[in-house]
């Protein structure tokens, strides 16, 4: 099965982690590959490496893409993600695999959506959670869940700093 969550309201990342965490309720091991963020500091990760069935892979300290931090950096670390994931994939230890800001991956051009789909594509025995906004055209034809979460109002209008425990 693939799902894509995508769209500008918040809740992409969190609807995925749910997901997780419910497979892994019921013995499921999971992959979390963050394609553009990265800071082990997020509430996240922190609790994600108390759970045994779930790792999470981030490649990036302190960037996030999201918040217009530098491109480039995410241009050069995209081959390695790639590579991991194959990796990850050909070990077969993992039936979930949330690849988490990935829409906006390929909105950015940092990565085609042909090549995550064909990579996809061989593994039809797993499943996999895309995020991200601006899901391509490609990936929305290809899931077989998509959500569309719409910001309505955000404390980010008006200025609000992110909240920790809510936003990180």
């Amino acid at each position: 099965m693939i799902i894509n969550f995508t769209g500008d309201g918040k809740g992409k990342t969190s609807a995925a982690l749910g997901i997780a965490l419910r497979a892994s309720g019921w013995g499921k091991r999971v992959a979390i590959i963050q394609f553009i963020k990265g800071n082990k500091a997020i509430g996240e990760y922190r609790a994600i490496k108390k759970i045994d069935k779930i790792e999470i892979f981030q490649y990036l300290d302190n960037i996030n893409l999201n918040i217009g931090l530098p491109e480039e950096k995410h241009r050069r670390t995209i081959p390695n993600i790639i590579n991991h994931f194959k990796q990850l994939l050909a070990e077969n230890r993992f039936e979930l695999f949330v690849l988490d800001e990935i829409n906006n991956a390929v909105d950015h051009k940092l990565l085609e959506d042909d090549e995550i789909l064909s990579i996809i594509k061989k593994y039809p025995k797993i499943d996999f959670i895309l995020t991200g906004r601006n899901a391509s055209k490609r990936f929305l034809a290809a899931a077989d869940l998509v959500t569309e979460m719409k910001k309505i109002k955000h404390p980010f209008d008006k200025n609000t700093i992110a909240k920790k425990g809510i936003d990180y």
